[in-house]
């Protein structure tokens, strides 16, 4: 919390130029303290899954293999 109210007394006196100068979108995430285990993978349809496309993991040693793809 102190982290946001320092940033905010930084920047309590910009102008709407300053301001015009961000890019604001609600479309980003950004992960602070690592990946949320999401990835993303982009082919054609028609295109077989290539083994870059697979993440073979190992959940909760429980020894069973899990595939995603």
């Amino acid at each position: 919390m102190q982290h946001r109210l320092q940033w905010a007394k930084k920047h309590q006196n910009w102008t709407v130029q300053d301001w015009r100068q961000v890019v604001f979108s609600d479309e980003t995430k950004i992960n602070v303290w690592g990946s949320d285990g999401c990835k993303y993978y982009w082919k054609r349809p028609s295109d077989p899954l290539q083994p870059h496309h697979l993440d073979f993991t190992v959940k909760h040693a429980a020894g069973i293999l899990m595939r995603w793809g």
